[in-house]
Parts: structure tokens; C-alpha cells; sequence
């Protein structure tokens, strides 16, 4: 009896230890969570603050953050947040002209009717005027024209003049692919394809080209070097978001216009946006 007593004590002790350590246990891996959560939150604080700019210690703790890309990245948005709006305030304001307001639509119908006239001449003048001559002038006023003012300005007029051409071919191209109307689902396919292939793949990297050549003194063998991994990995994407979030909105206010007027809107708007960009580039440097 003794024993069975005995036995039934061991038993019960046996049982309240293994729950003990059950208990334990459990204590233990709950507590690991904790632990990993708190780590986790903390690492998240981190990179928040400094993807909002705070510092510690004069830097930026957070490895990820301070990557060039990202860190280019960053600055080309917050560079291109004001700039953007105001550009496509301007956008939407011309659209609006053209449909509500008589004065401005007659001026946007005259600058249809010469574009209809002079066909490519006056892309290739609209261009170079307003992308090229426009805003040097404005910066020789504001004396930032630079050393080599006559060079830089034969130069833009020259760029954006052919640029102005190359967008109303690709304009003229658009129509044929997707038609003339103004329905949606014609401006979305005209913004897709702009925006998404050949914004990308084709513009933005022919205007980085054509200033990094510029600043090496336009000449190849020092273009060269200039066109490394820095180059590549970090300043053309940049431009690429900077390019987007200037223009993704206001090429869809360009594509609901007529498309002999496409162009010259958008060379009035490119106009005040190149003149942003030269001097927001300035204040960068």
C-alpha cells in the first residue's frame, strides 16, 4: 500500500515537472518572439526615418537607404515633386484654354494651322525656340548662362529642334497605330507606349547622352569614361523617374488635344520644363 502511495506521489511529482518544463517551454519561445518582433519593428523605425531624412550623427544609419541609386532616386523625387505639379497645372490649363476660354484657343488654333503649314520646319523651329533658345535666355538674364554661353545655346537650339521632330514623328506614329480619337482607351494605349517603351528605352537615354557629351567638351573619347557604372546604375535612372513623374500626367492632358496640336502644347510645356530641370540640375551640383 505503501508502495502504491509511494509510486502514486512519484507519479504526480513526475507529471508537475514535465508541465513545469511544458510551461517553460513556452515561456521561452514566446519571449524569443518578442524579442524578434521588437527587432524587427526597430529595424523598420530605422528605415523609415531615414527614407523621411533623419539623420544620426550626421548620417543616414540605414545601409539600404544610402545606396546611390536609392539615394538618387529619392532626390530626383523630391527635386521633381514641384516642378511636376507645376507643369502639369500648366498642362491642364491649356487644355482647358483650348476648350473654354476664346483667347486661347485662338492662339493654340494658330499655332495648329502653322503647324499643318510648315510641317517639319516648324517642328524643328518650335523646338529649338522654346526647348533651346527659350530658356538659355532666361538663364543669361539670371546670370547662369555659363562661359561657353554661344556654344551651349547652337547647341540646345540644335538638340531640341531635332528632338522636336523626332516627337512629332513619333506622334504622327501613335495616330497610326492607335487611331486619332480621343476615347480613353485610345489616350491610355498612346500614354502606355510613350511612357512605359519609349520614354525609356529611347528618349531619356538620348538626352543623357547628349549632355554627357556636352559636358565632356563634345568630344567622344572624353564622353567615354563618363559612361560607367555610376553612369548606368544610378544618373539614367534617375532620369528616368524624374522624366516620369514630370510628364506621365501631362502626356494624357497632350493626347486628349487634336493631334496637329499635340505638338505645339507640348513644346510650350517643354519649354518651362527644361528650364526647371536646367536649373533645379544647377542647384543640385
Amino acid at each position: 500500500m505503501r508502495r502504491l502511495v509511494g509510486g502514486g506521489r512519484e507519479g504526480a511529482a513526475k507529471a508537475a515537472g514535465a508541465d513545469d518544463g511544458v510551461r517553460q517551454g513556452a515561456l521561452r519561445r514566446q519571449v524569443g518572439q518578442w524579442r524578434a518582433q521588437r527587432r524587427i519593428i526597430a529595424a523598420a523605425a530605422i528605415l523609415c526615418t531615414s527614407c523621411l531624412g533623419v539623420r544620426h550623427d550626421g548620417r543616414l544609419d540605414c545601409p539600404a537607404v544610402t545606396h546611390p541609386l536609392l539615394a538618387r532616386l529619392r532626390d530626383a523625387a523630391r527635386q521633381n515633386a514641384i516642378p511636376g505639379a507645376v507643369l502639369q497645372t500648366l498642362t491642364l490649363l491649356l487644355l482647358l484654354g483650348y476648350d473654354r476660354w476664346t483667347p486661347a484657343h485662338d492662339v493654340l488654333e494658330h499655332l495648329l494651322r502653322l503647324k499643318l503649314s510648315w510641317g517639319a520646319a516648324y517642328s524643328f523651329l518650335a523646338g529649338a525656340l522654346f526647348a533651346g533658345l527659350l530658356p538659355r535666355l532666361v538663364l543669361r538674364l539670371k546670370g547662369a548662362g555659363g562661359q561657353h554661353f554661344a556654344v551651349e545655346l547652337a547647341f540646345a537650339m540644335a538638340f531640341w529642334g531635332w528632338r522636336s521632330v523626332e516627337v512629332d514623328l513619333f506622334y504622327r506614329l501613335q495616330a497610326h497605330w492607335f487611331g486619332a480619337a480621343a476615347d480613353w482607351n485610345v489616350v491610355l494605349a498612346k500614354t502606355a507606349v510613350d511612357q512605359l517603351l519609349y520614354s525609356p528605352l529611347w528618349a531619356v537615354s538620348e538626352i543623357a547622352l547628349a549632355f554627357e557629351w556636352k559636358e565632356a567638351g563634345f568630344s567622344w573619347r572624353r564622353m567615354r569614361p563618363r559612361l560607367d557604372r555610376d553612369f548606368f546604375a544610378t544618373r539614367l535612372p534617375a532620369a528616368m523617374l524624374g522624366n516620369a513623374m514630370v510628364w506621365l500626367p501631362a502626356v494624357v492632358a497632350i493626347y486628349l488635344l487634336p493631334g496637329a496640336l499635340q505638338l505645339p502644347v507640348s513644346n510650350l510645356v517643354g519649354s518651362f520644363w527644361v528650364l526647371l530641370m536646367i536649373v533645379l540640375l544647377k542647384r543640385a551640383d
